[in-house]
C-alpha cells in the first residue's frame, strides 16, 4: 500500500500541470477556481487528489470520498451539497449523467457520518468501457433545498431500481433545485480495459493524516451499475 501511495506521489510530481477543476464535458455546469479538497481512504492512510494525473490502480476510489471544507475559504454560515457524477457513460449535450452520490448539509466545521446527510448512497466507479471523468461538485445549498419529485428516482439505490441512477439531466436538476454554479470541484479518471477498470487519478498529492473536518460519506459497497450499463449504454431518457 505504501508503494502505491509513493507511485501516486511520483506521478503527481512529474505531471503537475494546470488542469481545470472539471472535465471539458461538464464545463457548461461551471468551472470554479477552487479545487475541492477530497480524500479517499487507502488502508490506514488517506489519498488526496487534484486535477489531473494518471495512475494504474483504482484502489483509492473504492470507499466513499470525504470532502474537507475547512480549508477552502468558504462561509462558515452556509451549508453545502456534494454531488458526484459520471458524465461519460453516455455522452450527451446537455450532459445526462450517472449519479454516484449526493450529500447534503455539509459545513466547514462539522465532520459528520450521519446518514441523514446522505441523500444518495455512494456507488464506486466501475466503467465497462472507455475513460470516465468522475466529477465531484460542491454547491451552496439553498435553505429550502429538496429533491423535486421528478428526480427522486435518480437518488434511489435498491435491487429493483438499478437503472434509476442513469441519465440524470444535470443542468435541469441544478436549475430546478436552485443549486446555482458550483463553488468548488474536482475529478478523477477511471479507464476500463478488457472488461476491468484501471484508474486514472486526477491527483496532485498524497497525505497520511487523520480527517479533522469535512464529512465522511456512507459507502454502499455495490457495483450494481456495471450490468445495467451493458444493457442500456445507448439509451437516453428524454426529460
Amino acid at each position: 500500500m505504501r508503494l502505491v501511495l509513493a507511485l501516486f506521489a511520483i506521478a503527481a510530481a512529474a505531471t503537475a500541470a494546470s488542469a481545470g477543476t472539471v472535465p471539458p464535458e461538464l464545463a457548461v455546469i461551471g468551472e470554479p477556481s477552487t479545487v475541492l479538497n477530497v480524500t479517499y481512504s487507502v488502508g490506514l492512510s488517506e489519498f488526496s487528489f487534484k486535477p489531473a494525473i494518471s495512475s494504474k490502480q483504482p484502489v483509492f476510489a473504492k470507499d466513499a470520498p470525504q470532502p474537507h471544507l475547512h480549508d477552502l475559504g468558504l462561509s462558515r454560515a452556509n451549508r453545502y451539497l456534494l454531488l458526484m457524477v459520471d458524465p461519460d457513460w453516455n455522452k450527451t449535450s446537455p450532459p445526462s449523467v450517472i449519479v454516484h452520490t449526493v450529500v447534503a448539509n455539509l459545513t466547514t466545521n462539522v465532520n459528520s457520518t450521519s446518514k441523514a446527510n446522505v441523500i444518495t448512497t455512494y456507488v464506486a466507479p466501475q466503467p465497462m468501457s472507455g475513460t470516465h471523468n468522475y466529477t465531484l461538485f460542491l454547491f451552496n445549498q439553498p435553505s429550502n433545498f429538496s429533491i423535486p419529485v421528478r428526480y427522486a428516482s435518480f437518488m434511489e439505490t435498491t435491487d429493483q431500481t438499478q437503472l434509476n441512477r442513469l441519465n440524470l439531466p444535470l443542468e435541469n436538476f441544478i436549475n430546478q433545485t436552485g443549486l446555482g454554479t458550483p463553488v468548488a470541484a474536482n475529478y478523477f479518471r477511471v479507464t476500463a480495459s478488457n472488461g476491468t477498470s484501471t484508474a486514472t487519478a486526477t491527483t496532485a498529492s498524497t497525505v497520511a493524516s487523520s480527517t479533522s473536518s469535512g464529512a465522511a460519506i456512507k459507502m454502499v459497497a455495490s457495483y450494481y451499475l456495471a450490468g445495467a450499463l451493458t444493457l442500456v449504454r445507448a439509451a437516453v431518457i428524454v426529460v
